[in-house]
C-alpha cells in the first residue's frame, strides 16, 4: 500500500511537471517553476463574525495599556508604534548640521507642461533645536523656502521627515537612510520644484504646491491609526486621524465596548480571525494600490479590521500599470508591497498567513519582527525539503531557505554616497526562486544574483536546470515501472522524500538522484 503511494505521487509530480518539464526544454520560452508537492500545513480558515466591534469607536492605544501591560510594552518598542511620531530632538536620526544636499536629475516641467531636468540644492539645517529643510534657489536668494520638520516617519531602515506648508503637511525631499548613515543621493518627491530656466529651477511657492501630494493623501492611510477622510457638500475633504502610527486598534478593530465592558469582549484578536481576515488586515498597508473611492488617494478608504473587501475598495498596481514597482513576471521590485507576492505564493492556499512568521507586537529577531531566527523559521513545516536539503553544497555553506526562496528581489533605501546605487534590500515574499533563465526572460533579478555573477552565475543555472531535468527524467522511469512491491522497500520510501520535496532535486541535486537511483 505504501508503495502503491509512492507511485501514486510520482505520478502526480510527473503530471504536474509537465509545465516544469517544458520549461526545461525550452528555454526560450518563459519559464515556469513546477508546482511544489509538499502537503499544507494547515487550510484556510473562514472568516469569523466581527459583530464584536459593529458601531464601537476609537479608544486610543494609551486606553491598552493599564490591563495590557505586557502587550503595551512590546508593541511600544515596534516599527508599527514608531511609525509616525511628533517632532522631538531626541528621535531625529537625520544630519541636520547645515548640510547643503545637490539632486541632480530631478525632472519637473516648464510653464509648457515639457519635462526638464534640474538640479536643485536643499539645506538641511537646525534652528533653535527645530528641524528646517531648506529649499535654495543659488540665482534668486530671495526664492528660498524654509520650512519646519513637524513630524517624523519611520525609525528603522530609512526616516523621513513631515514639513509644515501653510496649513497642509509634505513629505520632505530629503530621506534619511539609516543603514549608510547617509542622505538619499535623489529627491524623494520632485513636486517641491518648478523649471524657470536655470540649471536649479526654484522652489516652489507654498501657494503653488500640489494639494493632493500631501501627507493626508499619499500616506496618512497607513501610517496613523482610525484615518478618515469626509468630503463635504463642497467636495472638500475634512482628514482626521486617532493617533500617528499603528495602534492597538488598528488591528484589533476600534475598542470602545471592550474599555466599557472591562475587557470583556467587545474587541478583535487577529490570531482568531479567518486567512483572508488576517492577510488583508496587512495587506491593506503592504500594498501599492489606488482607491477606488477616490483614486487620488494612495491607499484604502474606509478599510477595518475583519474585513475582506480590501479588492472592492482599491486598484491594485502591477507591472502594466506601474513597471517601476513590479518585474515583468508580477514579482515585487519596491518595498511594501508583500500583499502582491503572497497572493501569488503556495502558502495562501496553505493557510499560511503574515502572522505565522512574524510577531504581532514586538520587534525581534533583526528588524523583520520575526517569530523565530531565519535558520529555524521555515523547517518546522517543511519537514520534507529540510530532510533533502541536508548534506548538500549549499547547506555545507551556511545558506539558509529564506536565502534563496526569500532572496532580496525588491528595493527600499534610496542611495547614496556610501551605496551609489539603489540597494537591493526587499525579501521577495513568493516564497519562489527566480533561476538565472526566468531571470533572463523577464529582465529582472534571480534568487542567485546575490552570491554568483555573470559566467559564475550562467554555469550554476545551467547546472540546476540540468540536474531537475535528470530527477524528472529518473521519476518518468519510475513511474513507467510497474510497482508491485519493490517500491515498499527502504529504499522505495526514502525515495517518497524526493517527490514530497517537490523541488526537482534543486535543494540537493546529489541526494535526489541516488535515492530515486536506488529503487530497482
Amino acid at each position: 500500500m505504501r508503495g502503491n503511494r509512492m507511485f501514486a505521487a510520482a505520478a502526480v509530480l510527473a503530471v504536474l511537471g509537465i509545465c516544469g518539464a517544458g520549461a526545461l526544454q525550452a528555454r526560450e520560452k518563459a519559464v515556469q517553476t513546477p508546482p511544489r508537492m509538499t502537503a499544507p500545513t494547515g487550510m484556510v480558515r473562514p472568516s469569523v463574525s466581527t459583530a464584536a466591534v459593529e458601531g464601537a469607536t476609537f479608544a486610543g492605544s494609551q486606553a491598552c495599556k493599564a490591563c495590557h501591560a505586557k502587550e503595551f510594552k512590546e508593541w511600544s518598542a515596534s516599527g508599527h508604534a514608531n511609525m509616525l511620531r511628533p517632532y522631538d530632538v531626541g528621535i531625529v536620526k537625520g544630519d541636520f548640521s547645515g548640510l547643503e544636499l545637490v539632486f541632480e536629475g530631478v525632472e519637473v516641467e516648464d510653464a509648457d507642461k515639457n519635462k526638464v531636468k534640474i538640479a536643485p540644492k536643499v539645506k538641511v539645517e537646525t534652528r533653535d533645536d527645530k528641524r528646517y529643510v531648506t529649499l535654495l534657489d543659488a540665482d534668486s536668494p530671495a526664492n528660498a523656502q524654509s520650512y519646519e520638520v513637524v513630524e517624523v516617519l519611520g525609525s528603522l531602515w530609512e526616516q523621513q521627515y513631515y514639513l509644515k506648508v501653510g496649513d497642509k503637511v509634505y513629505p520632505s525631499p530629503v530621506r534619511w537612510v539609516e543603514n549608510d548613515k547617509q542622505w538619499r543621493k535623489n529627491a524623494f518627491a520632485p513636486f517641491w520644484w518648478a523649471a524657470d530656466g536655470t540649471p536649479d529651477g526654484r522652489p516652489r511657492k507654498p501657494e503653488e504646491m500640489p494639494a493632493k501630494q500631501t501627507v493626508d493623501y499619499q500616506c496618512n492611510g497607513c501610517h496613523t491609526t482610525a484615518f478618515s477622510a469626509k468630503k463635504d457638500e463642497q467636495g472638500k475633504y475634512a482628514f482626521s486621524r486617532l493617533e500617528g502610527g499603528i495602534g492597538c486598534e488598528q488591528c484589533h478593530g476600534p475598542g470602545s465596548r471592550h474599555v466599557a465592558a472591562q475587557g470583556q469582549g467587545g474587541i478583535l484578536n487577529p490570531r482568531k480571525l479567518g486567512t483572508w481576515q488576517q492577510e488583508q488586515l496587512c495587506g491593506q498597508c503592504h500594498i501599492r494600490v489606488s482607491s477606488k473611492q477616490d483614486k487620488d488617494f494612495a491607499f484604502p478608504l474606509g478599510f477595518r479590521s475583519g474585513q475582506t473587501d480590501l479588492q472592492d475598495k482599491v486598484e491594485f498596481w502591477s507591472y502594466s500599470t506601474r513597471p517601476a514597482n513590479f518585474w515583468g513576471n508580477e514579482d515585487s521590485r519596491k518595498n511594501r508591497q508583500q500583499y502582491h507576492d503572497t497572493m501569488r505564493s503556495g502558502h495562501m492556499a496553505a493557510g499560511v498567513t503574515c502572522s505565522t512568521c512574524h510577531l504581532d507586537h514586538a520587534t525581534k529577531h533583526l528588524t523583520s519582527s520575526l517569530k523565530l531566527p531565519r535558520e529555524l523559521q521555515c523547517v518546522g513545516c517543511h519537514t520534507a525539503q529540510k530532510a533533502l536539503y541536508e548534506g548538500s553544497v549549499h547547506a555545507s555553506k551556511g545558506v539558509v531557505c529564506v536565502d534563496c526562496h526569500m532572496s532580496k528581489m525588491g528595493n527600499r533605501a534610496g542611495a547614496t554616497q556610501k551605496t551609489p546605487k539603489d540597494p537591493w534590500d526587499v525579501s521577495a515574499h513568493t516564497m519562489r526562486v527566480v533561476t538565472p533563465e526566468e531571470a533572463d526572460v523577464f529582465r529582472m533579478r534571480s534568487s542567485c544574483d546575490k552570491c554568483h555573477k555573470d559566467a559564475d552565475r550562467a554555469a550554476k543555472g545551467a547546472a540546476l536546470m540540468e540536474s531537475r531535468q535528470a530527477v524528472l527524467t529518473q521519476v518518468q522511469k519510475l513511474q513507467s515501472t510497474p510497482a508491485g512491491g519493490k517500491a515498499a522497500s527502504p529504499a522505495g520510501e526514502k525515495a517518497n522524500l524526493v517527490l514530497m520535496d517537490g523541488s526537482l532535486g534543486a535543494h540537493n541535486p546529489q541526494k535526489a538522484l541516488q535515492l530515486l537511483r536506488a529503487v530497482k
